[in-house]
Parts: structure tokens; C-alpha cells; sequence
């Protein structure tokens, strides 16, 4: 039998393997809301020192990670080439990372709400969860993802994301698990307040959800988006690249060339600029031919021999953009010069890349103006927010095929629907293998098409204007309005005792 102790670090386990069940592919929205509130539970009432409340959190944050980013392992063990027992060791590395984030969460509430129990439910819990998802976003690079305000997508909560991001709706979703603790927990007074808490938080985000922040043009725009569903090591491994882009883009585009906008993923043309200036010339033409915009993603060497992941736009567009930010082992290898050649994790293909310039010009397709993003910069709301400039719509090329028939494209594809939320804009989001997708300014899914098949998604798309809360305003309101809670936890327990 296990002694009380660790009962409570299973419990808190237990609670944090639900939590991604809440996340796509799933969807089960109220697991966003009851998973937290077990944490809470265990925290406040279940939690005697700082060191327990950091182990708590501990064992939740490695069940929540340990399940949520599970493909992980997909990418190091299959495409990484590395042995199962050191891909299992650098995974659980890596959740246990994730999950000193919830941790040092535990111990921060534990350390500065002491005393008044409203204050830790109400205040002390949703700040510091919101504030900890922020310093994730940016921390070591940053790894944005399972925030909360994702798993509620779908539910009247979304009505904050034009108003104050992933980050919004997060609050919304931590304050509704405080209140349904307080419900169970606490005396009659507080349980009121916790009531027209939590009602007040969703009529007012039903209320929200029903406004449009941005203007949509009367005009349709069609778009084709090419799915080639390449496997990530076979377009870099082919003796003949542009052969095999030719067979495979070029073919499945042959009937797409009556759109106004064409896509294609991250890297679909594997062979770098200038070595494929030939065959970028040749399709320049065709698009200029069939008076279109063909947008594909290219690697780019400049004058130092250094590599840059890319796209360009030819055709009717015009326009090149160098990817910002770098996903870490993907686009780059932290020490490299220690780290390379180690094991085949360090060593994948096109992971030599140099960041591009921060501030770069939006993609011109004829008279559209497009926010360019490549793979992993959609999860990042804040260089959404930064790279808008009034943009009429967002293309975001990606290749996911690293993470096979896991949940980590259901993820991704479920952060691009927030980022179209946030921005009141159509997200165009083409990768090799899915899921290729077209997401209207509310965040819905209006089309998409099955994962690794090679085939062309075909729709229409609205140019928008105007620019939502969030655009205007960014995060620092929200993130000054929480550290107050910290800066002075005091006067707020007064306020409640």
C-alpha cells in the first residue's frame, strides 16, 4: 500500500495525464477546467510546505507533458536515428524540464499566498498559472504549448482571444477551476462569490464571441493549397530534389494554377537558393503565365555560405521571408559545436539554419498583403502580433511529417485556429503531410484534408482589415494587471479576510 504521500504525487500525476485529453485531436473541453482544479485542490488543502507544493506540481506537470508532448519521441527516436533507451532518456529530459515550470508555480503560490484561502483560490492560482504559461512562451527560446486557453476553442470562453490572446482565455479557464474548488471547498459567502464569478466569466465571453473585430472584403480570393505528403527524409536524400518536387508539387499543381493564390509547404523545394534558381525561374513563369501567386517554402544561402529557411513568392507575388524565430534541434543545434555528431538527434537535416532579420516586409500576392510564418512561429501570439502590420491574411507553411500519426499536428493545426482568433484573420496553412488546413478570423476549421495524402485543398478566403483588441493593445496590460497579485499579496488577503 502506498503511504498518504504518495498517494497525493499520483493523484497529482493522474490529474495531469488527463489534461491533454482536453487538447485536439480529443477536444473534451472539460478537462481544461477540472484537471487544474484537481491540482488547486491538492495545493491548498493538500499541500503543508513550499517543497510539497513543488513536488505536486512536479508529478502533475510530468503527467500533463508526458502525455501532451509525448511525439516528441517520434522526432528523436525515428527521424533523430536514435536508439529507444537514449531517445526515452532525452524525452523524459525534456518533460521534466516542461514540468519545473508547474513546479516553481507550486512553490511561488505557496510562497506568496499564505494565509487567506479566497485569496490563493481566486487570485493567487490564475495569475501565477497565466504568468507561468507566459514565461514558457519565451523562456530557452520558448515552448507555447498546451496553454489552457486552447482547450476552449470551441466553447463561449473564446470570445476573450481577440481581447487578450491564448492568455486570456487561460485566465478564464484557471478562474473557473478556482471557482469550482471554492464551490466544493469553501463556506457559504465565498461560495457566492465563486458563483457569480464563474457566470460572469462566461456570459461575458458569450457576449464577446459574438462580435467581429475585423472587416471582411466582399471579395472571395481562391486559394490551392499542395499537400505532397513527402516523407521528411525522402525529399533531402533524393539523388534528383528538383526531380522529385517536379514529379510531385509540380504534378498536383498542374490543375491548380486557376487560383488566385497557391501554396506550397516548408522546404518543397529542398535544393537552396541559388543552386534551384533555374527551376524558381521556371516556375515564375508559369505562375505569371496562369497570372497567379505561387508561395513555397525554399532554404537560402547568402554571401557567407549561411542558411536561412525561407519562402518566396513568385508569380504575381512578390516577396521573400527568412524564418525568425528557431525551433531548437530543428532549425538549429544549441552548442553545436559540443553536440554535433553525438548521436543522430543533433545531426538532422537542415538544422544549421541562421535566424532572419527580426522586422521583415509582409508578402505581396497581386494587391493581398500576407503575414508569412514558417512551422513553429504560429505558436508564438506575440510574433503574430508583432508581424501583423495590417496584413490581410496569414500563410503559415509547416512540415510536421517529424511527428508521424501523433497528436502533435492536431496541436499545431489547433494553435494556427487560435492565432487566426487573436488577429480576426484567414489562416492559409499548407505542410507536406497535415493537416493543410483553412481557418476562418473566428478560429474554424473551413476546410481541410486528410494527413499523409498527396492531394490539393481547394478553397476560398476573405481579405480582412482592422485589428482586434489584442492587435492594438498587446499582453502588457494583462501581464501588469497579474504581477500586481504578487507585488502585493498582502493588501489583496486584507481585502478578503
Amino acid at each position: 500500500m502506498l503511504n498518504s504521500t504518495l498517494r497525493l504525487y499520483l493523484a497529482a500525476f493522474l490529474a495531469g495525464t488527463t489534461l491533454p485529453g482536453a487538447f485536439a485531436p480529443f477536444n473534451i473541453w472539460p478537462l481544461g477546467l477540472l484537471s487544474p482544479a484537481i491540482l488547486l485542490w491538492l495545493w491548498q488543502y493538500h499541500s503543508s510546505s513550499t517543497k510539497k507544493a513543488f513536488l505536486l506540481g512536479l508529478s502533475y506537470g510530468i503527467g500533463m507533458f508526458g502525455i501532451g508532448v509525448s511525439w516528441v519521441f517520434i522526432s528523436i527516436h525515428r527521424y533523430g536515428n536514435t536508439e529507444v533507451p537514449l531517445a526515452i532518456l532525452i524525452t523524459t529530459l525534456f518533460v521534466v524540464i516542461l514540468a519545473l515550470f508547474i513546479a516553481i508555480q507550486g512553490a511561488v503560490l505557496k510562497q506568496f499566498f499564505r494565509g487567506n484561502t479566497i485569496t490563493f483560490l481566486l487570485f493567487g492560482f490564475p495569475c501565477c498559472w497565466v504568468l507561468f504559461e507566459w514565461l514558457r512562451s519565451w523562456l530557452f527560446t520558448g515552448f507555447p504549448w498546451l496553454f489552457l486557453g486552447y482547450t476552449q476553442l470551441d466553447t463561449f470562453l473564446k470570445g476573450y482571444g481577440p481581447c487578450l490572446s491564448v492568455y486570456g482565455i487561460s485566465l478564464a479557464v484557471a478562474l473557473n477551476s478556482s471557482a469550482l474548488v471554492t464551490l466544493i471547498k469553501e463556506k457559504r459567502s465565498s461560495k457566492l462569490i465563486a458563483m457569480i464569478l464563474m457566470v460572469s466569466i462566461w456570459s461575458v465571453g458569450y457576449l464577446l464571441q459574438l462580435h467581429d473585430y475585423s472587416h471582411l472584403d466582399p471579395k472571395t480570393f481562391t486559394v490551392n493549397l499542395i499537400q505532397g505528403n513527402i516523407k521528411p527524409f525522402d525529399k533531402f536524400s533524393q539523388t534528383d530534389p528538383i526531380g522529385t518536387t517536379e514529379r510531385i508539387y509540380g504534378t498536383l499543381t498542374q490543375n491548380a494554377w486557376n487560383a488566385d493564390l497557391i501554396l506550397w509547404p516548408e522546404s518543397a523545394i529542398p535544393l537552396p537558393l541559388p543552386y534551384s534558381q533555374f527551376y524558381v525561374d521556371e516556375l515564375q513563369n508559369r505562375a505569371l503565365l496562369h497570372n497567379t501567386t505561387l508561395i513555397t517554402g525554399i532554404q537560402v544561402i547568402n554571401k557567407q555560405g549561411e542558411y536561412y529557411n525561407s519562402l518566396i513568392a513568385l508569380g504575381r507575388g512578390q516577396g521573400v521571408y527568412h524564418k525568425h524565430h528557431l525551433l531548437p534541434f530543428g532549425d538549429f543545434v544549441p552548442l553545436e559545436k559540443w553536440l554535433r555528431g553525438l548521436i543522430g538527434f543533433f545531426d538532422l537535416p537542415m538544422s544549421s539554419f541562421i535566424r532572419g532579420p527580426q522586422n521583415q516586409d509582409l508578402i505581396m500576392a497581386g494587391k493581398l498583403k500576407l503575414t508569412p510564418l514558417i512551422c513553429f512561429e504560429i505558436a508564438f501570439p506575440e510574433l503574430v502580433r508583432d508581424t501583423l502590420h495590417n496584413a490581410n491574411a496569414i500563410i503559415t507553411l509547416s512540415e510536421d511529417g517529424w511527428f508521424g500519426g501523433s497528436w502533435g499536428p492536431h496541436q499545431h493545426l489547433q494553435i494556427a485556429r487560435m492565432r487566426a482568433l487573436e488577429t480576426g484573420r484567414f489562416v492559409l496553412r499548407a505542410t507536406t503531410s497535415g493537416i493543410t488546413a483553412i481557418i476562418d478570423p473566428q478560429g474554424r476549421l473551413q476546410a481541410t484534408v486528410p494527413q499523409f495524402e498527396a492531394t490539393v485543398l481547394k478553397g476560398t478566403f476573405y481579405s480582412a482589415t482592422g485589428e482586434t483588441p489584442w492587435i492594438k493593445i498587446g499582453l502588457w496590460p494583462l501581464i501588469t494587471l497579474l504581477l500586481v497579485f504578487f507585488i502585493l499579496p498582502g493588501r489583496i488577503t486584507k481585502l478578503f479576510s
